[in-house]
């Protein structure tokens, strides 16, 4: 599974999720980093990646599209990370993304929104309805 990390999470995530065996790029090596989401979006859908994110702004345009990819996987978890400054991917975020991309491989291909919380985790099939 192809991931592609958006611009308002560290870089580092890349390093995670290919440690993890999951081919990873972050945003700003493939496109400008001032891009708009729906450019990003339709990146991922041609290329065939995964959207990993903590933008809800993601989840509205799946809503507001109908469309059926690309895959969004959505967190929101009580932290924040700027991008410049490098941090490490925070240690209780990881676990539960690759929860989702272990557990749900057919629905992210096929085309899902999965919003991790720090509570729960839920997955929905596209399009939104």
């Amino acid at each position: 599974m192809k991931i592609l990390v958006d611009m308002n999470l560290s870089p580092r995530w890349r390093e995670a999720l290919e440690a993890s065996g999951y081919e990873a790029v972050w945003w700003r090596h493939v496109g400008p980093a001032n891009a708009p989401d729906e450019v990003l979006f339709a990146w991922a859908r041609e290329q065939g990646y995964t959207i990993l994110t903590a933008d809800l702004d993601f989840g509205h345009l799946l809503s507001l599209t109908g469309e059926d990819g690309p895959s969004v996987i959505l967190l929101r978890l009580p932290y924040t990370e700027p991008p410049e400054a490098l941090p490490p991917v925070p240690p209780e975020a990881l676990p539960p993304v690759l929860e989702v991309l272990r557990r749900f491989p057919e629905a992210l291909e096929r085309g899902a929104l999965a919003v991790i919380g720090p509570e729960k985790t839920r997955v929905r099939l596209l399009p939104l309805q």
